[in-house]
């Protein structure tokens, strides 16, 4: 699954994980990430917040492109 976002430029740690700041956001502008793909916690309560936090992000940058 990784290797689709790695192969559009988003960066990896060397086990490849996607990297990600504390919004959720990759190297690439507009794209998000969350969960296991990231080797955060690696549990479902973890993801879940995650999930939640790149939600908000992913909706707060589309609103922003688009307004």
């Amino acid at each position: 699954m990784t290797a689709i976002v790695k192969n559009a430029g988003v960066t990896t740690d060397r086990n490849g994980c996607l990297t990600v700041d504390h919004q959720q956001k990759t190297s690439v502008e507009g794209v998000f990430a969350a969960g296991d793909c990231t080797c955060g916690g690696m549990q479902v309560i973890t993801a879940a917040g995650e999930s939640a936090m790149a939600a908000m992000r992913a909706s707060g940058y589309i609103r922003k492109v688009n307004a």
